[in-house]
């Protein structure tokens, strides 16, 4: 399942689908909430959990700035102590929910599939606040040497 960016569906990417034997099925426009589930219940709370790290990092007094008085960017143990450290974050309850909220791991039974239709926002079992549904790019802007 790939959403409609137009990387996710050039004529290459369907040669490849095919060349790998999968069927690529692209979701429209305005069905993420349903149809994407993790990117709202895992992903958001994700991203927020690591512009917090980021935000510890940013604001310490330790960082190495280059001649122009740029902050260099992090090192890649930085961002690797921050994943780690984010993903503890995550409740495990959440993916749970979240997986069964879009029907991958509700039992066969049927007994769960009301949980598809429950109205709720996974993201805030984790009791993160703020709203960080900005854009991969906020952690741009740091000077490579």
């Amino acid at each position: 399942m790939c959403d409609q960016f137009k990387a996710h569906i050039t004529e290459s990417t369907k040669r490849l689908a095919t060349k790998l034997k999968m069927h690529l099925a692209v979701i429209p426009g305005g069905l993420t909430s349903q149809l994407q589930r993790l990117d709202i219940s895992v992903k958001k709370p994700f991203k927020g959990f690591m512009h917090e790290e980021w935000a510890k990092w940013i604001e310490a007094p330790t960082h190495h700035v280059t001649l122009a008085g740029r902050v260099k960017r992090p090192s890649i143990s930085n961002v690797c102590e921050w994943v780690k450290n984010t993903w503890q974050r995550v409740k495990i309850e959440t993916v749970v929910k979240s997986l069964k909220k879009c029907g991958i791991s509700s039992v066969l039974d049927g007994s769960e599939d009301d949980i598809l239709y429950e109205k709720s926002d996974a993201s805030s079992e984790n009791n993160h606040e703020g709203d960080f549904s900005g854009s991969d790019n906020d952690f741009l802007g740091f000077y490579v040497e």
